[in-house]
């Protein structure tokens, strides 16, 4: 990218020898801090494992691995953490296996359940899980997509000839649509309901689809897809009633090779073939930072933490980075802290105003000498005038 930004420099928690990465989030956690759990797909002469490890938001700063699980069926290729952060499936070059993960004892296992239907599928070039976890879907190298209900592993869309060969996918927030992008450069949504293809979108000559996501802000039904339009790398956005298209925009000066959306839906994640990461505010379509450098190859995959903290990339270049985000983002000291002044000042400008001689004037309460007479008693009573009330006698 050429893009006149300041360049942020990648930061030290770097992961080598890594195919895939993927945050984990604790079960039942509600923020980002004090940390999170990390996944690694490792895969190399001397080991194959997926690897646990813990990421510090406040500190920056990644742990050693806490815990690897060795894989029999190879090197781990992909990987998708089920919402609920219970648990985590791998994809390998011939079939995918599900892993639980305890956040207590922090260690991963086997899925004592058989998935059959996962088996014997061959290369998943992309996994992933719906946002409320009821779904799973995975698109093959050959070109077949496949959705389940989760966890009975039911298949409800089992589309053989779906694209020539699907590269990405992604399930729309309400788990009713199933975008999908091939590697010849087309794009196609599919309805789960009805398990079909209800839409393909349409593209200029020259262009060619990349990458898709669909909306995440529960406001506003889009699909973002990435396409290449010369050598620079662009995102259009697609209205989702009618599968429109709404508007593009350029956003790097290279091919974008992956895209992330933020969970609250405020953020894009671009990763470019040149190995620089941009995060892109979705109301204005503008990149807000941008990390250069990131990995020395291809980004190959993206992902923002729970809250959108930090964001975590991998390359071709067999790394993961995690960066944190430069964001205004209040700590829960930094809250207390403000509601305590608020209380303070509140009293303290109380205390002066009702010391001062505003107060009086404010609520129109006369004082001393100004204070009316009491009427006399035939005012109030009606009594004749000079009429005295007798004195009270004991029987």
């Amino acid at each position: 990218m050429s893009r006149r930004l300041a360049y942020l420099r990648a930061t030290k928690n770097e992961e080598a020898g890594t195919n895939c990465a993927a945050w984990a989030p604790r079960s039942k956690g509600v923020t980002d801090a004090p940390f999170s759990f990390v996944l690694f797909g490792r895969g190399d002469g001397n080991e194959q494992a997926v690897a646990l490890a813990e990421y510090d938001f406040d500190k920056d700063a990644l742990s050693d691995t806490i815990h690897a699980m060795a894989t029999e069926d190879g090197r781990p290729l992909r990987l998708a953490v089920h919402p609920s952060g219970d648990g985590v499936m791998c994809a390998f070059a011939d079939s995918c296996k599900f892993f639980e993960m305890d956040s207590k004892s922090k260690k991963l296992k086997a899925f004592e359940r058989e998935l059959p239907l996962l088996q014997g599928i061959g290369l998943q070039n992309c996994i992933c899980f719906s946002g409320d976890g009821s779904l799973f879907a995975s698109g093959g190298k050959d070109g077949h997509l496949r959705v389940f209900i989760w966890p009975s592993c039911q298949l409800v869309l089992d589309e053989p000839c779906a694209q020539r060969s699907i590269q990405d996918l992604d399930i729309s927030m309400d788990s009713a649509y199933i975008a999908t992008t091939a590697e010849d450069g087309a794009c196609r949504v599919w309805e789960v309901a009805k398990r079909e293809s209800i839409a393909q979108l349409p593209r200029d000559k020259g262009e060619k689809f990349g990458y898709c996501r669909f909306s995440r802000n529960g406001t506003q039904a889009f699909l973002f897809v990435t396409y290449t339009k010369g050598k620079k790398g662009c995102v259009g956005v697609w209205n989702m009633e009618d599968w429109s298209k709404v508007g593009y925009k350029r956003l790097a000066d290279a091919p974008i090779a992956s895209v992330a959306v933020s969970r609250d839906g405020k953020f894009l994640g671009l990763g470019t073939t040149e190995g620089d990461v941009a995060v892109v505010m979705i109301k204005k379509m503008e990149v807000m930072q941008l990390i250069g450098s990131v990995h020395n190859a291809p980004v190959t995959g993206l992902e923002f933490s729970k809250h959108g903290r930090a964001i975590l990339s991998v390359g071709g270049d067999a790394t993961a980075h995690i960066n944190r985000l430069k964001k205004s983002e209040w700590k829960e000291w930094q809250l207390y802290s403000l509601l305590l002044a608020m209380i303070v000042v509140s009293g303290l400008l109380f205390w002066a105003f009702f010391e001062s001689s505003l107060s009086d004037q404010f609520w129109q309460f006369p004082m001393g000498r100004q204070q009316p007479a009491r009427p006399p008693p035939e005012a109030i009573y009606g009594w004749p005038v000079g009429y005295q009330e007798p004195e009270a006698t004991g029987l």
